[in-house]
């Protein structure tokens, strides 16, 4: 049994800048016939009260954390809290393999074919002079070693930028995942994930993330999807 999940939304919960409450994501995954998402949020939000939360629903929302760190925004999967010192990635990554969980690194290529400056809006490549031009120029970043997965769709990036971090997920063997970025209740499941199995819970999430069974798509909300990859048999 297939399950559709948005892998970065944010709520009200535990990210100050989202308008969009617990409740209304909910709403929102029901109305769309989503299976649940990963809440992804910048601050936190707290495992008792996400918790008690969860504890009756009919959908499968997945605590997450999205970092910010020296190589760009991380989502983590099984930290407990949020902390200054993941400022460095690779510190993230130590706690996040402690941890047993998962890092996959978001929108990494946002802003990066704007044009530049004396630098870019781009948190990997700063400076104009070190921006790639190609795929196989871009996979060459350590970042790219450290993480577990690459988000190639994201709901609130160009179809340019998505596409190009679709290639380098391809060159690096990774399938890529996606999520809607969502900080309201417009735009959810805009980027989203098929998983080719039935998940219930993290242990089920993690699992399927690790063996890749998954396909990146976009679209779904508006029932014209794109998938980014091959499908299950």
């Amino acid at each position: 049994m297939p399950s559709y999940f948005d892998m970065h939304v944010h709520t009200s919960a535990g990210s100050p800048d989202s308008a969009l409450s617990p409740l209304e994501l909910v709403s929102e995954i029901k109305r769309l016939g989503l299976t649940g998402a990963l809440v992804t949020e910048h601050n936190g939000w707290q495992r008792h009260e996400f918790d008690q939360f969860t504890r009756d629903l009919d959908v499968v929302l997945i605590r997450a954390l999205e970092v910010s760190t020296d190589w760009g925004h991380m989502i983590a999967l099984g930290l407990d809290g949020y902390a200054a010192r993941f400022f460095n990635a690779s510190d993230l990554r130590k706690a996040v393999l402690e941890a047993e969980g998962f890092m996959i690194i978001a929108h990494p290529f946002r802003f990066l074919f704007e044009p530049a400056a004396i630098v870019t809006r781009n948190i990997l490549y700063e400076d104009p002079k070190t921006v790639p031009t190609s795929a196989e120029q871009a996979m060459s970043h350590p970042v790219f070693q450290l993480v577990d997965e690459i988000e190639v769709v994201n709901g609130a990036n160009s179809q340019t930028e998505n596409r190009f971090a679709q290639e380098v997920a391809r060159l690096l063997g990774k399938r890529g995942t996606g999520g809607s970025d969502a900080h309201s209740n417009q735009g959810v499941a805009k980027g989203a994930t098929l998983f080719h199995g039935d998940i219930r819970g993290e242990k089920d999430l993690l699992e399927a993330l690790r063996a890749g069974a998954f396909t990146p798509m976009e679209g779904f909300n508006s029932g014209r999807i794109s998938y980014y990859g091959d499908l299950p048999e």
